[in-house]
């Protein structure tokens, strides 16, 4: 295990990518429930919903794996789903768990609103780093451009925010 935590460690440096990965379900499977976990301590922290929870346990996942299928299927190249997803979901865990979690207990301890421009920024920082470290996973992948891969990514993040915001607009 401590060889994928270094791998994935890389691969967020820019020093490897999802072609490091072996292709494994079983791969796939641990780093999604490592993500879920994440984001369940999160949310925990964030007092958040319980459409929220239904939001990030199961629609960000699907939606994020989704995404990722999709975009091979586009370029050719389905038979990168297993490492791809894997080095997504398994970055998205360590960061979540290595800058996020830090970053949200650390604004929410100093007593920083959401809408504060602290907490704003901190977010702003989290979306780029986010964009950055899938953006370059979803380049390589594919073979595509680094723009092609922050734009996937970013296209994702839009849409998970604009059912987040949905959401709350209903007022669930």
């Amino acid at each position: 295990m401590q060889q994928f935590l270094r791998i994935f460690l890389d691969i967020v440096l820019w020093r490897q990518g999802p072609q490091d990965l072996p292709a494994s379900g079983l791969l796939v499977g641990i780093t999604l429930a490592a993500y879920v976990l994440v984001g369940v301590v999160q949310l925990a922290l964030l007092d958040e919903s319980g459409a929220m929870w239904l939001v990030f346990l199961v629609a960000d996942p699907a939606l994020l794996t989704a995404s990722v299928w999709l975009l091979l299927r586009l370029y050719g190249h389905p038979e990168r789903f297993q490492q791809t997803a894997a080095a997504v979901l398994g970055t998205g865990a360590l960061l979540g768990f290595a800058v996020f979690l830090p970053l949200q207990i650390l604004v929410t301890g100093l007593g920083f609103d959401p809408a504060s421009p602290v907490a704003q920024a901190s977010a702003l920082l989290l979306v780029v780093v986010f964009a950055l470290v899938t953006g370059r996973i979803l380049k390589l992948a594919t073979g595509s451009s680094l723009f092609t891969g922050i734009a996937a990514a970013l296209t994702y993040f839009m849409a998970i925010n604009a059912l987040v915001g949905a959401l709350q607009g209903t007022g669930s």
